[in-house]
């Protein structure tokens, strides 16, 4: 067992443990909702809302798009020894890449207020079907059936992603305790999308997408939008509002 030691304040502790841990720190620590609290009998120090308010920048995945030039990130291309030494002798090769996303931006839709952006893009010069179905599509929780009708086609072919993210979601989710164990994961209800305004958002963020992917800078490497569409979306016509919509729930 660990030694128990005692720190104190003269002022304030600030609990900086992130969003999920933090909260879940304060309420094992008896700082949270009386009735939480309650269930779980912990003692009581100070009825506050904490766990509420939950906000996330949630995403649009799977947005990808097939180039006619070999210049994306494509698994079965690469061999480690070579890749590493074309970064090493001359800095060129997929090695350059700062973590897979090449590019930010943040843009503005119509329905935000324009002293501030509503959506942020993740450029990347690869997809769900970069690796061959090996391990992405897995760690992202996509259905096999997903994959097999949508990417698996396309695998380890050129393309490239752009991801729309939502930067002021009016959504709000809480963080709860599943028992007084500080072993045990916390309870999470992002409850994307509550508010409908948010999905509304992030569908316009699709549509510039499609507009950016279209722009003469794409055009030189035959960019064009992938469009099998998901298996779940197809009573939805391809790149209308319902279908972005779908798309971004599924």
């Amino acid at each position: 067992s660990g030694r128990k030691q005692v720190v104190l304040a003269r002022k304030e502790v600030i609990m900086a443990a992130g969003s999920i841990n933090t909260p879940q720190l304060l309420m094992l620590s008896g700082i949270g909702p009386k009735a939480e609290l309650q269930k779980h009998g912990i003692p009581i120090l100070k009825d506050l809302p904490v766990g509420e308010n939950l906000q996330d920048h949630v995403g649009m995945g799977g947005l990808t798009f097939r180039v006619d030039k070999p210049i994306s990130i494509v698994q079965n291309r690469f061999q480690a020894f070579p890749m590493t030494m074309n970064y090493v002798i001359n800095g060129r090769g997929p090695m350059t890449t700062l973590g897979g996303v090449e590019g930010l931006a943040f843009v503005n839709t119509y329905l935000g207020n324009r002293s501030w952006p509503d959506i942020q893009f993740h450029m990347a010069p690869a997809s769900i079907n970069s690796d061959g179905g090996a391990k992405v599509y897995k760690v992202l929780g996509l259905t096999e059936e997903l994959y097999r009708t949508v990417y698996k086609p396309i695998a380890n072919k050129d393309v490239w992603t752009l991801m729309p993210l939502l930067l002021r979601p009016r959504s709000r989710g809480w963080v709860r305790l599943k028992s007084k164990n500080p072993l045990d994961y916390p309870i999470i209800n992002a409850n994307y999308f509550e508010d409908p305004f948010d999905i509304k958002t992030l569908v316009e963020g699709a549509k510039i997408a499609i507009k950016i992917s279209e722009s003469n800078a794409f055009k030189q490497f035959g960019s064009r939008v992938h469009r099998i569409p998901f298996p779940n979306c197809k009573q939805h016509k391809f790149g209308s509002d319902a279908y972005w919509e779908c798309h971004i729930r599924t």
